[in-house]
């Protein structure tokens, strides 16, 4: 299999899912953002994410920029965040793409689509938010700022910042939807489940242009998910075919090796707070080294029996043998 940069972050390859029109057109479809109906959308097409401001310099707007043309000529641009952390300023960063955006469209309206300076189209923002644990910061603009009254302050912005939490997001059905398939996989819990998840995956046309959607599958399971699994051994992919193969022969190896891990962890902990409570703290310390290098269940059965036995935390560690 192909190498990939082990310095790759999970933004990043994240962000090769919505670099590409047709998983947009899915996440559309499956997690409709308010104001916009997907089978109104006639075409889409990527925008500039950068802002070039008055120095010539570029200041980035958002992850990635789309121009939605809608069936009655409508034009909104979307602009979409990746975020694997939560990020408390986030409403404000929005507040400020969203904000950049119009001033770029201020300046340079489509007037091919009847829109002139004083009248540019809406702007859409979405974050799309991959850590496990649950977002609390707030997403809207006006309750992040302290005011005694939201009604008398009119100069502050209301503006929602709309949050897909891919752990939590509820499931509308549909194995051909990608997005769909990417929550799924997002929420497995063992190999065996991503195995199964992945699954409808083989059946989706791995035609020369989906091969970039193929990649950011292969990237995101074998670099993010099946080590996030506990399985930090496991080859990287670019190649979705070769990774989904790995899932098949080897998902159930991985899963026994869990288990065992958990077996093994669960015997550690049980002898050493035996261990604390016959012979304390100081040897329990010294104990907790001496296990961690023991792999055998048996053998930690084996000590568990010694703790019964040995008359002192001395005589333990003299059958543990030197460290």
């Amino acid at each position: 299999m192909t190498a990939i940069d082990q310095g790759l972050q999970r933004d990043s390859a994240f962000k090769l899912f919505v670099h590409h029109q047709t998983f947009i057109r899915h996440l559309l479809r499956a997690y409709p953002l308010r104001g916009i109906d997907e089978s109104e959308v006639v075409a889409i097409d990527a925008g500039n994410a950068n802002l070039v401001v008055a120095d010539g310099q570029g200041q980035r707007l958002a992850d990635a920029v789309w121009r939605l043309t809608l069936a009655d000529g409508e034009i909104v641009y979307l602009l979409v965040e990746c975020q694997a952390a939560i990020d408390p300023s986030m409403p404000f960063r929005m507040l400020h793409a969203a904000a950049g955006m119009y001033l770029i469209l201020s300046q340079n309206p489509p007037r091919e689509s009847g829109y002139a300076v004083s009248l540019v189209p809406r702007v859409k923002h979405l974050i799309i938010y991959s850590g496990k644990r649950p977002w609390t910061a707030v997403g809207e603009v006006g309750q992040a700022i302290k005011v005694r009254s939201l009604e008398e302050e009119r100069d502050i912005p209301s503006m929602e910042c709309p949050l897909l939490e891919l752990w939590r997001c509820p499931d509308p059905g549909g194995e051909q939807n990608l997005a769909v398939l990417l929550g799924r996989l997002q929420r497995c819990d063992s190999p065996e489940a991503l195995r199964a998840a992945a699954e409808p995956l083989k059946r989706w046309p791995q035609s020369e242009s989906q091969g970039a959607l193929g990649r950011a599958f292969a990237v995101w399971v074998s670099e993010v998910l099946i080590p996030d699994l506990g399985v930090t051994d496991a080859v990287k992919s670019y190649d979705l075919k070769q990774v989904l193969d790995m899932l098949e022969t080897e998902s159930q190896t991985w899963a026994d090796r869990m288990r065992d891990e958990g077996r093994r962890e669960g015997e550690r902990k049980l002898l050493l707070r035996q261990a604390q409570i016959r012979f304390g703290e100081a040897l329990a310390r010294s104990l907790a080294a001496r296990l961690e290098g023991i792999a055998e269940v048996e053998r930690l059965e084996e000590i568990g029996e010694w703790l019964l036995v040995c008359d002192s935390g001395d005589a333990l560690l003299s059958r543990l043998g030197p460290h």
